[in-house]
């Protein structure tokens, strides 16, 4: 009955060839229509869960409210600062808070700080009047509260004073690249008097923005022109590439217009999605192609009609007879694509419904467009045929076939090997969300974060929140409970990834000090009360500044330790195993120092981001899971056969294994992108072994009592598409290694690598295997499907 309904279809489709072509162009040109207007997201923390629990965290001491980005430039000296070069800076300074989201920077002026005036402490602006200085007089009291304030340093000052940052905090921007053009137009006055650093949030998500957009044209562009030359090597003939070309990037636009149509935005994760249609398309028309070819010669050489009036009836056979290859192929790497809905990363399940629908899109145009095409374009020359089915390139694949019989027993030796050099690579296998090693080196945001990093500190935040007792009310204005607090930032202190502690216990010190030259927790009630009131007045004059305005709440039941940190060893921002080590270290301190019943919580965004490679290992593991058991599930109910299921696995377990070791030779981390090659490959890896296993029971008719000679007849005819399809799926993904993103690179690479991997699986493991069987083809031929 399937046969039967599909070859109505075919028969429809070829018979009114301009409605199909006309009705698919007219989609291409609806999705193309949507495809100039998808959105392109270039905010990596847009992939963090909004559900996951430092996220919660920051919702629930109220730093989700509103998105928020930041910038911060830092401006070394070429002589010695002046007062005209800092009013130039204030006025630069002032221009950008004029930019649209833009909100009231920190800069060394407008920070306050504490001063002994006679007996009494003031609250005042580092700078006088909170503006640049004016006077000698003016700029000699500026640098010495600046070097004198313990917050102010590594901060806004390094420790030598030689440079200045300034801090610039944001909206939710909708046009990145807008704001930050204007922001460097403004900076650029300074460049005569200034060595100009800047990094920030806003600036790796404005040339991730600037990289995704770049990247996205050139790769579909390159991809496209190395897959079309695969296909003249392959065939030979304009037809095929031209054809080729008409069904791929018809899949591609209707893939990035649906896209586009549900709200999806390009990221940096979705980034792989062009190029991939355009490979993975690809190998449903070189399957069609090759079944043609193959039957253009019908019996003897000689046309076959089929009773067709036009002569040209054996080109809906040739469908007929490999469209249960490419249905198999299609589902099985939309199962693949599907396995990533059960994954946590909403960005990562956009991406499994994009690529799933381009996968669909590319098998229906291959099945349908395509013949409608052929079956009214002149038939093959005999030389094109034969080229395609008695070439060199068959007699290689028969001479290979013979040394694999011969060195079979090697093979399995081989196979055996990986195994076990996968269980040992598990063990080094690392996952990595550090945001600035997705950037080349030489990217000026890269160097800039260094050199801001080593010579002023860290700007990542990470947060200590602690709770009083059933939230009693003035609890952190007991000495004791200071105490304790002060305790464990003395600890934090010693830690070299820590480059500054903000804390209302540390305000009380610096403000004690200033008073009675001691830095340290008052020891009377009574002067602990005073100095919290100027704190509150510190707060109410710091409201621009989220640092300051959460040292304590108005109550005194809460209060909060923020930290500046950054990784010492490599003077850049801290990431997964450091950043997790220094976490671990926090928590060794609380429970050294603090009573339990203070009930503390470490957050903050880089904690979110380490929480994201968590998030990822587990999903990479489910999905991978649930991947593969469908994959052997439909395979195995495919060829009504269990032992056909576990055989159509095998090169693609085998070729995950040898992923996984050279991923660790290599030193390649899993990320947020490269997490779905498993996913993809599972997919796209066993589409070759079902086009081998279904040749192989065909032949299986032939030859009922050789299990070699099967095997070599399957070789010949099966070893040209396979290969053909790995060349090109291999040529135009390992073209994202072009990309600027090392995530988008890794995941070329390790998708080429074990889909070739998968492939030599397929012709040199499975037959291998096949030829240790008991003749299981001759057992189980009813009912098997044709190819």
């Amino acid at each position: 009955m399937r046969e039967t309904v599909f070859h109505r279809l075919l028969e429809f489709s070829v018979r009114h060839a301009c409605f199909i072509v006309i009705g698919a162009c007219l989609v291409t040109g609806v999705f193309g229509y949507f495809m100039t207007r998808v959105r392109v997201d270039p905010d990596v923390a847009s992939v963090i869960p909004k559900r996951e629990k430092y996220t919660l965290l920051m919702e629930k001491y109220g730093e989700m409210d509103e998105e928020e980005d930041y910038l911060v430039f830092a401006l070394e000296s070429k002589d010695s600062y002046t007062p005209a070069d800092l009013a130039l800076l204030e006025e630069v300074v002032n221009k950008i808070e004029q930019l649209p989201k833009a909100k009231p920077s920190i800069t060394p002026f407008n920070m306050v700080t504490f001063e002994r005036n006679g007996r009494k402490l003031e609250v005042l602006p580092i700078a006088p009047g909170g503006r640049a200085p004016e006077t000698a007089s003016e700029m000699e009291a500026f640098k010495k509260r600046l070097l004198r304030d313990p917050f102010a340093r590594r901060f806004l000052v390094s420790s030598d004073g030689e440079i200045l940052c300034v801090f610039i905090p944001t909206g939710a921007i909708e046009n990145y690249s807008v704001f930050m053009e204007q922001f460097k137009e403004y900076i650029a006055v300074l460049n005569d008097r200034f060595n100009i650093y800047y990094s920030g949030s806003l600036a790796f998500i404005y040339v991730m923005q600037k990289y995704l957009t770049s990247d996205l044209s050139k790769l579909i562009s390159i991809a496209l022109l190395v897959i079309l030359f695969i296909y003249y090597i392959g065939f030979r003939t304009k037809r095929s590439v031209l054809l080729t070309f008409m069904v791929v990037v018809m899949g591609t636009i209707w893939t990035i217009g649906f896209m586009s149509l549900l709200g999806y935005a390009i990221t940096v994760i979705s980034i792989v999605t062009p190029p991939l249609i355009l490979s993975l398309g690809s190998s449903y028309s070189i399957h069609m192609l090759n079944q043609y070819y193959r039957e253009s010669g019908g019996i003897n050489g000689k046309i076959k009609d089929n009773g067709d009036a036009s002569g040209r009836g054996w080109v809906t056979d040739a469908a007929a007879h490999i469209y249960r290859t490419i249905i198999l192929a299609s589902i099985t790497t939309v199962i693949g694509f599907s396995s990533l809905l059960a994954t946590t990363l909403e960005k990562t399940r956009e991406f499994s419904i994009s690529a799933s629908f381009g996968i669909i899109s590319c098998a229906i145009l291959s099945l349908f467009m395509l013949p409608a095409i052929l079956y009214h374009m002149k038939p093959p020359t005999k030389q094109q045929r034969e080229k395609i089915l008695e070439g060199a390139f068959s007699r290689f694949m028969e001479r290979a076939g013979k040394a694999i019989l011969k060195w079979r027993v090697v093979v399995l030796v081989f196979l055996v090997a990986i195994t076990v050099g996968y269980v040992i690579s598990l063990r080094y296998l690392k996952h990595e969300t550090d945001i600035i090693s997705y950037f080349p080196k030489k990217e000026r945001v890269v160097q800039d974060t260094r050199f801001i990093t080593a010579n002023v500190g860290g700007f990542q935040e990470l947060k200590i929140t602690l709770s009083a007792p059933d939230g009693e009310k003035n609890y952190f204005l007991r000495q004791d409970v200071l105490e304790q607090i002060s305790r464990l930032e003395e600890k934090l202190k010693t830690n070299r990834n820590i480059s500054n502690l903000f804390s209302f216990v540390s305000y009380l010190k610096f403000a004690n000090e200033i008073m009675f030259d001691e830095y340290k927790v008052p020891d009377k009630k009574g002067l602990i009360l005073l100095l919290s009131r100027y704190v509150k007045l510190l707060r109410a004059r710091s409201v621009s500044n989220e640092i300051i305005r959460s040292l304590a709440n108005d109550e005194f039941s809460l209060v909060t330790i923020t930290l500046w940190i950054f990784d010492s060893n490599r003077m850049n921002l801290i990431s997964d195993l450091p950043l997790r080590d220094l976490k671990e270290d926090i928590e060794g301190y609380i429970r050294e120092t603090l009573d339990p019943a203070l009930e503390p919580e470490i957050w903050g965004e880089s904690l979110r981001y380490l929480s994201l490679s968590d998030i990822i290992r587990k999903d990479q593991r489910l999905s991978m899971l649930i991947s593969l058991v469908l994959i052997f599930l439909l395979t195995t109910i495919g060829f009504k056969s269990l032992r056909y299921g576990l055989f159509s696995i095998i090169p693609l377990t085998t070729a995950i294994m040898f992923n996984f070791i050279f991923m660790v030779v290599m030193d390649i981390p899993l990320d947020m992108t490269t997490v779905m090659f498993a996913s993809v490959v599972i997919g796209v890896g066993v589409d070759n072994a079902i086009h081998f296993l279904l040749q192989y029971r065909k032949q299986a008719e032939f030859y009922p009592d050789d299990i070699e000679k099967r095997i070599l007849k399957t070789m010949v005819i099966t070893g040209r598409p396979i290969l053909l399809t790995t060349a090109s799926i291999v040529g135009g993904l390992m073209v994202l290694t072009l990309a600027n993103f090392q995530p988008v690179i890794y995941f070329g690479v390790l998708v080429s690598v074990t889909l070739l991997a998968a492939a030599i699986g397929t012709l040199v493991i499975l037959p291998a295997i096949l030829s240790f069987t008991k003749d299981p083809a001759g057992q189980e031929q009813q009912g098997c499907p044709d190819t």
